[in-house]
């Protein structure tokens, strides 16, 4: 099965090569029947539309023989669409928040009055950031995830209520999230002229391990 598979997958994708290489050769050959109807001018500006598009073609016809090549070398190991589908699984694992994730990130710790609205910024911009993975304290933020008031010093993730201080951790570039966290004019600095009672510290971290998404 899975033979057949990758041999598919080189199949499209050498129908794909050939495509591409025969609307190479008709593009040529409609701007040589209309030569004989332009102007100077206009035949300046073919010929230099007809360069750039060449060139982009034969990066595009590169690319796609290296990608066969790479395709039918997977497929002669018995490797190519398992590792691939393993890889991708992963990956959506960690985007579900369903799996433990560890890696470099930054920590955002909010002391003092907060609310839901807040928070829920807080954590989008992490995202916008190219954070790959969020928890506040223990609570791992999915796709789903949802935050609301909760009782006095509370907030509420996903039902649950979270005390204060509110840890904010990141999975992701530190250098990155932490520019786009204190950078000028930025979220902490909103933040700060919002809650002036709050202290809001970013800090680095070269290990975070954050928690899969607790059941329902």
């Amino acid at each position: 099965m899975r033979t057949r598979t990758g041999a598919l997958a080189v199949a499209v994708m050498a129908l794909f090569l050939g495509v591409l290489v025969v609307s190479q050769f008709r593009s040529r050959e409609a701007y040589s029947r209309t030569l004989q109807q332009e102007t100077p001018e206009q035949l300046t500006r073919l010929i230099a539309d007809l360069n750039d598009r060449n060139r982009q073609l034969r990066s595009e016809i590169f690319d796609l023989r290296l990608a066969l090549e790479l395709a039918q070398g997977s497929i002669a190991s018995g490797r190519g669409s398992l590792e691939g589908s393993e890889k991708q699984l992963a990956q959506l694992r960690v985007f579900a928040a369903r799996s433990r994730v560890t890696g470099p990130g930054i920590g955002v710790r909010v002391d003092g009055q907060f609310d839901e609205r807040a928070l829920s910024d807080l954590v989008n911009e992490l995202r916008n950031a190219g954070a790959e993975a969020i928890a506040v304290n223990e609570s791992r933020v999915g796709p789903r995830t949802w935050f609301g008031p909760g009782s006095s010093g509370t907030l509420v993730v996903d039902g649950r209520e979270v005390r204060g201080p509110w840890m904010v951790r990141a999975i992701g570039d530190p250098d990155v999230l932490y520019v786009a966290m204190t950078r000028t004019g930025g979220i902490v600095g909103q933040f700060e002229l919002i809650y002036q009672r709050t202290r809001f510290t970013v800090g680095r971290e070269t290990t975070l391990d954050l928690p899969a998404v607790s059941p329902p």
